[in-house]
């Protein structure tokens, strides 16, 4: 079912419903009123009854004729039980056919000529108790209200006719609005239709309204951006690969086909064989850091983690070399994170090897807590990062524009801020052209 039809549905379901409660109040509190009209009317047909019956002696007649007149007029079709108390055994079967208990207890003890009403099968009656100087008698007056029924009846038709039309004009019309609605949605789903790997620089249109649609065209746009992003940095990187993973492969074909030229010395051929050996190591670096590259974050979370000494780590990167300056202000207990020991060994040997390669002077290495944080700082005086390019640096085979005449391959960092991020540490980088780059992993 579309989402206009199940609008259109659930807003006629609430519409109906609040139709429904409505006229179900109107229809029960309407019978009601019928009822306790008609039951009045019984108890003053009872009371008129008995003044018809007893008070003829006792009223001037033109006062007996309006009481006539009255009984004649009111419920003519009533039927009347007349009981006198003297007959008490009457009394008591009648009584018993009519009324309950309780009525009839109420019935003897009021004894002050106000009626009540009671039900009978079904129809309504009015029981009245009157004293009178001939004697103590009891009226009961009872009828079918049939022009009541009859209306109720009328009432219930109209009630179900009303709840089937207001249905289905309800759900036309909330079809039709619904429909109105969607308007704008079924536009952005034409849009979205129309966008391909090649056109994902298309934008959706704004509308300039402040509503959710314009919060999720916005939303939209920016997955867009990042999606066009994502797909510019796949191609990027497929073109790279494809370039670097080339360039070994056709050394290593070449330095072959000329060995294969003709027949050479013992030396000439330990000569070729150590170029292409040096070829294959550098593809299958390149290879293994291609595969680093692909793996999710969890397989690197997952894979053999453990406490470790990042002091340590740190003694054995630096070695011996004259170069680079350690500086450990942390102790051994203070910085220790959880952590792969071979992959973060691979992250920072990356750092410390940019910093010893693109610098010809000391390199820094300091490691130390601040506040809740350890921090590595890795600080070299060398040919830094233009600000421009320092954004970028992350990408797979990027390069700066200042280090071409240095070896690489430009995926280091992308590696190392894949592996620092896989551990939730932060990577910060800030640089200065012909003074030096500073680097902080902070854990």
């Amino acid at each position: 079912m579309k989402i206009g039809s199940k609008i259109a549905l659930f807003y006629t379901l609430i519409s109906v419903l609040t139709t429904v409660i409505i006229i179900a109040v109107f229809y029960i509190f309407s019978t009601q009123y019928i009822n306790k009209l008609y039951a009045s009317y019984l108890r003053e047909k009872a009371y008129l009854t008995a003044q018809k019956h007893w008070e003829k002696d006792e009223v001037d007649e033109q006062s007996y004729q309006i009481i006539q007149r009255k009984y004649d007029e009111l419920l003519p079709e009533a039927h009347e039980i007349l009981l006198n108390m003297d007959s008490l055994s009457e009394v008591r079967d009648t009584l018993n056919k009519y009324l309950t208990q309780h009525q009839q207890t109420l019935l003897l003890a009021r004894q002050d000529s106000i009626p009540f009403s009671f039900k009978y099968k079904d129809q309504l009656g009015a029981a009245l108790y009157y004293p009178d100087n001939e004697g103590n008698f009891i009226v009961l007056v009872m009828s079918r209200n049939a022009y009541g029924t009859e209306i109720k009846e009328h009432l219930l038709l109209l009630s179900i006719f009303l709840v089937l039309a207001s249905s289905i004009l309800i759900f036309f019309i909330g079809k039709i609005y619904s429909g109105r609605i969607l308007v704008p949605l079924q536009h952005i789903l034409k849009e979205l239709k129309r966008i391909r790997a090649n056109s994902l620089n298309r934008r959706l249109k704004t509308t300039g309204n402040n509503d959710e649609l314009e919060d999720m065209i916005k939303t939209l746009n920016s997955m867009l951006d990042r999606l066009d992003s994502a797909f510019k940095a796949e191609k990027s990187f497929v073109s790279h690969a494809s370039h670097e993973l080339n360039n070994p492969i056709t050394a290593i074909q070449g330095e072959c086909e000329i060995s294969l030229l003709k027949e050479r010395s013992t030396g000439e051929y330990i000569e070729s064989l150590q170029r292409i050996s040096s070829e294959s190591k550098r593809l299958s670096s390149l290879i293994r850091h291609l595969l680093f590259l692909s793996r999710q974050e969890e397989e690197l979370l997952k894979n053999n983690v453990e406490e470790i000494i990042l002091s340590d780590i740190l003694k054995e990167l630096t070695g011996s070399n004259e170069r680079i300056r350690l500086h450990l202000e942390a102790t051994e207990q203070q910085a220790v994170v959880k952590a792969n020991p071979y992959l973060l060994k691979i992250a920072l040997k990356n750092i410390i090897d940019n910093a010893y390669k693109y610098s010809d002077k000391e390199v820094n290495v300091a490691l130390y807590r601040e506040q809740q944080q350890v921090i590595l700082e890795v600080e070299d005086q060398g040919i830094g990062i233009p600000q421009e390019e320092i954004e970028h640096i992350f990408q797979s085979f990027y390069r700066g524009s200042n280090t071409r005449d240095y070896a690489g391959q430009g995926i280091g960092l992308s590696l190392t801020l894949k592996i620092i991020s896989a551990y939730h540490a932060k990577l910060d980088i800030s640089s200065e052209i012909e003074k030096g780059t500073k680097v902080r992993v902070i854990f």
